[in-house]
């Protein structure tokens, strides 16, 4: 497999392709379609699509022949873009995967089957929030990241996590194959970095499921990213109630967001950290079953949803400066799987 280079301005020109234009494009790129075709198959309002059909024929790059639209002259990585071969990248990612350090329920660690994280990789390309992109990763046990990183699609993804055991590993996978991904140590409960305020396209994260460990999150991330920006996160039925659901909702809403997918159970979890008998037996899930619950039988019955936000003007994060930072930021109410 091809990695592909990070864009420069030689390559691609001094214009960003927006979200709605690589749809466009990834849509045209083997074949010419009617302009209902592109309607049916492009995110956003017909204006919006009407005018990312203008800039990209003003480029030169579509044009109309015998009435139906097709690509003309594209840059080679923008046509390498639209079709990356995330079957080679999901085989190389599971090879570097291998060699992981192992989840701890310190950190509320728990990482999402191979498969599952290039499909969230993939979504991201779907909705033209990977190619020349720069990611933000907030906790990355699931090596989101690397993965990112080996499409050769995004401008730049830098992860913060506060377990140093991932830090030192992503970065080393990094270096020795030449991905775009930069890890640091970083505790949500911290002030973002100076250099990370407003300078990402996209943020993806895995939150902890209390009132606490959310807001901060996502103040943090909102603290990073750009307008327009997207925001990508998992989020379970398991641990996280209806009325959590509607809390982070509003909180999504006040901060200049709006919610554009829910993808229902879209992400499996290995259920690695429930596998030593003496975390199992700890636990909520063990101790309050009403039947026989072991762990010895457990399928990938861990689940979340994968939700996706876009900005709707300057993001104004709900809490600003250091955040008191203990157990109770992992563990709540309705927290289960995390040792007693």
């Amino acid at each position: 497999m091809r990695i592909l280079q990070a864009s420069t301005g030689e390559q691609t020109g001094d214009h960003a392709l927006t979200r709605t234009e690589f749809q466009i494009l990834r849509t045209l790129v083997d074949h010419g379609c009617t302009v209902w075709d592109l309607l049916a198959a492009v995110d956003g309002t017909v204006m919006e699509i009407y005018e990312a059909c203008r800039a990209l024929s003003s480029r030169g790059w579509i044009v109309l022949k015998n009435d139906r639209l097709q690509v003309a002259e594209l840059p080679q990585r923008i046509k390498e873009a639209c079709h990356p071969d995330f079957e080679s990248v999901l085989a190389r990612f599971e090879k570097l995967r291998a060699e992981a350090p192992w989840p701890t329920t310190e950190f509320f660690q728990e990482p999402i089957v191979s498969s599952d994280v290039i499909k969230r990789v993939r979504f991201l390309w779907e909705r033209g929030d990977l190619f020349d992109r720069t990611i933000l990763v907030l906790g990355d046990d699931d090596l989101f990241s690397l993965a990112a990183g080996l499409t050769g699609l995004p401008k730049r993804v830098v992860v913060g996590e506060v377990d140093s055991r991932w830090v030192d590993f992503i970065q080393g996978e990094a270096e020795r194959g030449g991905l775009a991904v930069e890890a640091r140590i970083y505790n949500v409960a911290d002030p973002l970095p100076r250099e990370w305020r407003r300078a990402f396209d996209v943020f993806v994260m895995d939150p902890v499921e209390t009132r606490q460990g959310f807001r901060a999150w996502l103040s943090r991330g909102l603290a990073a990213i750009k307008h327009p920006g997207s925001m990508y996160f998992g989020l379970t039925e398991l641990e996280c109630p209806a009325k959590y659901w509607h809390e982070f909702q509003r909180l999504i809403n006040e901060g200049g967001l709006v919610l554009t997918d829910i993808l229902r159970d879209y992400s499996y979890y290995e259920n690695r950290s429930l596998a030593k008998p003496e975390t199992w037996q700890r636990t909520r899930l063990a101790r309050q079953a009403p039947f026989p619950a072991r762990p010895e039988e457990q399928c990938l019955w861990y689940r979340s949803s994968f939700c996706r936000a876009v900005t709707v003007k300057t993001p104004r994060p709900p809490l600003h400066g250091k955040i008191r930072f203990g157990r109770s930021f992992y563990k709540g109410p309705y927290t289960v799987t995390l040792e007693e």
